[in-house]
């Protein structure tokens, strides 16, 4: 009686299972590495943009939507993420006039009572004096949340917690607010997209 051999075979038929196996793995690992560097190329795209006569030049993401101030209107620029479902993430622009004696924080308590008046419990929750723009130029940062509501009754909807952030300094006669709005509950994630914004904000 002879004896087959098999062993080889079915080893070699293994290792080649083993090396698909591996080859599938790592083309399944670039893909989505590609993906993932394509959406984060995406999500970090940005356009630029200029206004000389406010005196601003900064970078937005590309995505966004700018809206133009009107003359009642006291920004002098704003983007919003219109693609958010619910409350748009927003950051806007506004610069104001004042007079040699005025400090960061008059022009913080005079937005706040402005405010309280606008926007329902509004309120404040942090106040630093000691924030740092890019460049280290030194301003005050303000956090506050207040609740918003659909005014259109055909959009009716729960309210939504909005959490704000202002960025003040003043320069040269004139105070600069930065303002970053978002839901409470993306606040902290969506907040890296305001830092990057702040570092490409010239004025």
């Amino acid at each position: 009686m002879s004896i087959i051999q098999i062993d080889a075979p079915i080893q070699e038929s293994t290792n080649q299972q083993r090396l698909s196996h591996f080859l599938t793995l790592g083309i399944a690992v670039v893909l989505f590495l590609i993906g993932l560097n394509a959406r984060n190329t995406t999500l970090l795209a940005t356009t630029f943009y200029s206004d000389s006569q406010a005196g601003i030049q900064l970078n937005y993401p590309r995505n966004w939507i700018i809206e133009t101030a009107e003359s009642t209107q006291a920004f002098v620029f704003r983007v919003r993420d219109t693609s958010r479902l619910g409350y748009k993430t927003t950051i806007q622009i506004a610069i104001e006039p004042v007079g040699s004696d005025t400090t960061e924080r008059n022009v913080l308590d005079s937005i706040s009572m402005d405010r309280s008046t606008e926007l329902a419990a509004y309120n404040i929750l942090s106040i630093d004096e000691e924030y740092l723009l890019p460049d280290d130029i030194p301003a005050f940062a303000m956090q506050y949340a207040y609740v918003e509501t659909e005014t259109n009754p055909f959009l009716e909807s729960l309210p939504i917690v909005v959490q704000g952030l202002d960025i003040l300094t003043i320069s040269r006669g004139q105070a600069l607010i930065v303002t970053f709005r978002a839901d409470a509950r993306t606040f902290d994630d969506d907040l890296s997209t305001f830092n990057r914004f702040l570092g490409s904000l010239d004025f």
